[in-house]
């Protein structure tokens, strides 16, 4: 299977490069975003496979974002996995606005080939 192309949307740059190296490690390619202004500029020229994207971002809602990404055309159906270092979990309104998956961070890589899988990204190589 070709290596997937997966948008990590952070605005904490640790969090994107650990995320960044997972992703690698089990074959896949990555392009980053630090914010929501970076998150549409990133998608007005790249066709990601999958989207991880964070809840809490400093100029938009990862929430918002996702919602408004099943809206276009472009990205209605691009797999995208909600994550949050907040409690309570929000599992339940990542779905609502249309999130194929959501992890809470710390996130494992484990965890995160699974939430993978579960969209339909399998491991690359």
């Amino acid at each position: 299977m070709a290596m997937a192309k997966v948008l990590v949307v952070d605005d904490e740059p640790l969090t994107v490069e650990m995320l960044s190296v997972f992703l690698k490690m089990i074959g896949h390619d990555t392009v980053s975003a630090f914010s929501g202004r970076q998150t549409w500029d990133r998608l007005a020229y790249e066709e990601p496979d999958a989207v991880l994207l964070d809840i809490m971002l400093p100029d938009d809602n990862g929430l918002d974002i996702c919602r408004r990404m099943r809206a276009e055309e472009k990205t209605r159906t691009v797999p995208i996995i909600m994550i949050s270092a907040h409690s309570p979990k929000m599992d339940r309104e990542a779905a609502e606005v249309g999130a194929t998956g959501y992890l809470q961070k710390p996130i494992r890589l484990p965890d995160l080939k699974s939430a993978l899988e579960s969209a339909g990204i399998r491991q690359g190589g």
